[in-house]
């Protein structure tokens, strides 16, 4: 009897030693820390030295961490150069980004085959970086430029900040301030010094016509220093006042700002 009540504990041990293995054998890996890496699509064709058409995007995409929430980001963040690319968005990422610089290069072919004499080239550029990765936020920066004829070309700058701790939602401008309009005096200074004007001087001098006060840019994200607030050309302003990059301190913000929430 004893022997048979120790046979049956040594199996039942057994038996738990193996389902813990096997669980372990079967548990995914330990997510790796935060990081961002970049992935870069590049296609180049010249008919002469001065004739080219260029296609060069680099995409930041983040891995570690929370694998749903890094996904999200990346998705939203590949979303954005498909749709400024004119990629098919059906299509799995890569093969869409290759598939786009293609046709971009054949477009420009195109166009010197039915107008020998242009003399210009094409180019689709976009620069993409992470100011800032946290275990808190992801900022991410994308600079772009591109040309395919016209009076000049088209630059734009996208800066956007993921909340990681909320399933990488963008994070908009009323969760970043507690008071858009107590900052808007700081954003007209910030604007005026950017163009080298005057403290004095009238700001709508610069803005169109109808815009009775500088609004919110549709650009703001969070940096290590504080906030960024950017406006791209066209936005505020005609093409030759050009884009404006204004950053407030965590200092200048004061409450404003909530700099522990994001940062510290």
């Amino acid at each position: 009897m004893r022997n048979q009540l120790f046979s049956g504990l040594f199996l039942c041990l057994a038996l738990c030693l193996f389902a813990c293995k096997s669980k372990e054998k079967n548990a995914p890996p330990p997510a790796g820390p935060l990081k961002a890496e970049t992935r870069t699509f590049h296609q180049k064709f010249c008919l002469t030295d001065d004739q080219c058409a260029l296609f060069a995007v680099s995409v930041p995409e983040l891995s570690g961490g929370d694998s749903v929430v890094t996904a999200t980001v990346n998705h939203s963040v590949q979303s954005f150069i498909l749709s400024t690319v004119g990629a098919n968005e059906s299509l799995p990422f890569p093969v869409a980004m290759d598939s786009a610089a293609t046709q971009f290069v054949t477009s420009f072919k195109q166009a010197h085959t039915e107008n020998p004499d242009m003399l210009m080239g094409y180019s689709m550029e976009i620069n993409g970086t992470s100011l800032l990765l946290n275990p808190k936020v992801a900022t991410i920066h994308l600079d772009g430029y591109s040309f395919t004829g016209g009076a000049h070309p088209s630059p734009f700058t996208t800066i956007v900040s993921y909340d990681l701790g909320n399933g990488g939602k963008v994070l908009t401008i009323n969760a970043l301030l507690t008071d858009t309009n107590a900052v808007r005096p700081l954003l007209e200074t910030g604007y005026k010094q950017a163009k080298g004007m005057k403290p004095e001087d009238n700001i709508s001098e610069l803005l169109y016509p109808d815009l009775k006060e500088l609004p919110m840019p549709a650009n703001t994200a969070i940096l290590p220093q504080g906030i960024i607030f950017y406006y791209n050309a066209y936005e505020v302003a005609p093409y030759a006042v050009g884009p404006t990059e204004i950053i407030l301190s965590w200092e200048q913000l004061g409450a404003l700002a909530d700099k522990k929430k994001w940062v510290d």
